[in-house]
């Protein structure tokens, strides 16, 4: 039995870990930032570069009509996008990557949808199966998301390391409760990371 777990430990790591490479890969290869408004600070308290632009949830429609359109039986397995800092500042003109996966064919799609609209970026096939979400599971939206990262120490951290790439990963979590959503935070600046988990339908930061 300890054998049978181990193994499926590690193949999960390593299709997670593919998923997550390729969309942050393909993410970074399509991002085409201009500089954003650093200083400014939104409502929510977070800065405007974050609180403003298209959130997650408003792009998915465009994502999941080109999904759709690649195969009827696409599930939704992983959101993420990727803010670069550019003299300090992020822009608010992120592109959403989304993962679907098609139970039927065993490939993985990533679309993009950023300003000119929705693209199928690639298609791979997955040796596994991607764990998938309903949209009706999915209740926080990525500002909802990136405020908890904020308040929980992301703002200290960015007044220490003004040039912070950010991540915001939504995903259902691995070796936690079984098929707990959860959107993963991280900044990252050089060696220094800090990351932030938070319940992807409460809304709630998920301590370790």
């Amino acid at each position: 039995m300890a054998g049978t777990m181990g193994g499926n430990v590690v193949r999960w790591a390593v299709v997670l870990g593919l998923a997550f490479a390729v969309a942050l890969g393909l993410a970074v290869l399509v991002l085409q930032q201009p500089e954003g408004a650093a200083g400014r600070v939104g409502s929510s308290g977070l800065p405007a570069d974050l609180a403003g632009g298209v959130t997650a949830r408003q792009a998915l429609p465009q994502a999941a009509e080109v999904a759709r359109a690649w195969q009827p039986d696409a599930g939704l397995a992983v959101v993420l996008a990727h803010w670069r800092p550019r003299q300090g500042r992020w822009s608010a003109n992120v592109a959403w990557t989304f993962q679907f996966y098609s139970p039927a064919t065993h490939r993985l799609a990533v679309v993009a949808v950023e300003e000119g609209g929705a693209r199928l970026l690639r298609e791979t096939p997955i040796p596994y199966p991607l764990p998938t979400f309903a949209e009706a599971d999915w209740q926080v939206d990525s500002p909802a998301a990136l405020g908890v990262w904020w308040e929980a120490g992301g703002a200290t951290f960015m007044t220490r390391h003004t040039e912070t790439d950010l991540v915001a990963q939504l995903r259902i979590e691995e070796g936690g409760e079984e098929g707990r959503l959860v959107w993963a935070i991280t900044g990252i600046a050089g060696d220094q990371v800090w990351a932030v988990v938070v319940d992807g339908t409460s809304g709630e930061q998920v301590q370790d």
